[in-house]
């Protein structure tokens, strides 16, 4: 059988520290593994993370990838052994965007030429066939990997669109992904949405380089057991003896919480209800956190007691606390995916979302979907799902099937069956 040699990048996977994992840790890690079973793959390893122990541990870890052959980047070139180890530690203190741009800045400084591309060449970089690829899930590709067949995984525009984004130095790598890509390069978008937000604002790009790749969820998502469901819930801290709505993301600025929680103090104040609480789960924002608790500050004392921030859910709870949720809701103001609503979905739980940008390519008709920035709107869905459990059982039917349309092995077979037609295997 003719291979394909695919080099991953497995950076987002390997330098996770104290357990705290990105979605897109999640897809790299499950994508990984696919590729890791498909034997048409020859496959190695590219790590940009400079601590070896930790990538061995985290490769073990999370995708027993650990006896792969693994390539661990070395861009910086300095005159003595002795400078060039204390640079790399002085590097790898800095948090990672930034440790990466000024590794770019040195460099550039090095070789004199400010022309990225012109590091590209020849004379420095091996020449590879055509059935090898570079693929990676979310960073440009090295410099050494430029001039071979790249696969880059495109998640969202984010950073183009929101100014709180922009402006952060955390995306300082979007900026550099955006001005590596070039018109032959293999770009998977994770929807229909995306690609066609990648292509208004990088019109330099080719719509037949960017296929659509829907993502998927792990295979711990589904429906738990009422004892799963007690342990969560005692574990978060959560009121046996009331029902709740479920929220898990990241506690940011676009995910639109501030709106949906004053929406949830309304809609129980309206109808005087006192058996519902608001589970508030994810990570967060530290600038963010602070505006939400102010929002929520400023509520009746009877309201802010039914407002719970649990905080980061780990991942063996996460199935657990989507079961035991009355519905879910995740009214984002833009979303490159959106795969909490599919989790969601694979746990059977009714799921209320936003009507905007890939939302719908992932709910289709198995959820109520509004304007996201509809207050009506939100009091209207909670009371649906609130007094009509024929409505809830339904949606949770339809979110199951549903569910069933998207997996990662689906997701891999897209990519891979991209790259034999380019190596015209």
């Amino acid at each position: 059988m003719d291979k394909i040699k695919v080099i991953f990048d497995v950076t987002i996977i390997a330098n996770v520290r104290n357990n705290i994992k990105s979605g897109i840790f999640s897809v790299a890690r499950a994508l990984l593994i696919e590729f890791m079973q498909k034997e048409e793959i020859e496959l190695k390893l590219f790590c940009r993370e400079n601590d070896r122990d930790l990538v061995l541990k985290n490769l073990k870890t999370y995708a027993n990838a650990h006896n792969l052959p693994c390539e661990f980047e070395s861009d910086i070139v300095l005159p003595a052994p002795f400078y060039k180890r204390l640079a790399k530690k002085f590097l790898s203190l800095l948090p990672q965007s930034f440790a990466h741009r000024l590794t770019i800045l040195i460099k550039e400084f090095i070789s004199k030429d400010k022309n990225l591309n012109s590091m590209c060449t020849e004379k420095n970089i091996k020449k590879i066939s055509n059935d090898e690829f570079f693929f990676s899930p979310i960073f440009a590709v090295p410099y050494k990997y430029r001039n071979i067949n790249n696969c880059i995984f495109i998640h969202d525009t984010i950073p183009l669109i929101f100014t709180e984004y922009k402006n952060s130095p955390d995306n300082a790598w979007f900026f550099e992904l955006c001005k590596s890509l070039g018109t032959d390069d293999i770009c998977f978008a994770n929807s229909a949405y995306t690609k066609a937000d990648f292509l208004k604002h990088l019109p330099h790009l080719k719509p037949e380089n960017i296929i659509v790749t829907p993502l998927a969820c792990d295979e711990r998502f589904k429906p738990a057991n009422a004892d799963e469901i007690a342990r969560a819930r005692k574990k978060y801290n959560i009121p046996e003896n009331k029902k709740y709505i479920f929220s898990l993301c990241t506690l940011e600025p676009r995910k639109n919480l501030i709106r949906a929680v004053k929406c949830f103090a309304n809609f129980i104040s309206k109808n005087n209800i006192d058996d519902l609480v608001f589970v508030l789960g994810g990570a967060h924002w530290d600038a963010f956190i602070e505006k939400l608790e102010n929002e929520i500050g400023s509520l009746d004392e009877n309201i802010k007691s039914k407002i719970l921030k649990i905080g980061y859910v780990d991942d063996s709870d996460q199935a657990a606390l989507y079961s035991g949720a009355l519905f879910f809701v995740y009214t984002s103001a833009y979303e490159g995916f959106g795969l909490p609503p599919l989790e969601a979905m694979s746990c059977g739980t009714p799921v209320i979302t936003s009507n905007n940008s890939s939302l719908p390519e992932v709910v289709g008709q198995a959820a109520i979907m509004i304007d996201y920035d509809d207050d009506e709107a939100h009091i209207k869905a909670y009371e649906s799902y609130y007094y009509n459990e024929n409505l809830r059982q339904e949606n949770s039917k339809k979110g199951l099937e549903r569910a069933k349309l998207f997996s990662w092995e689906k997701c891999a077979d897209i990519m891979i069956t991209e790259m034999k037609r380019r190596a015209g295997l």
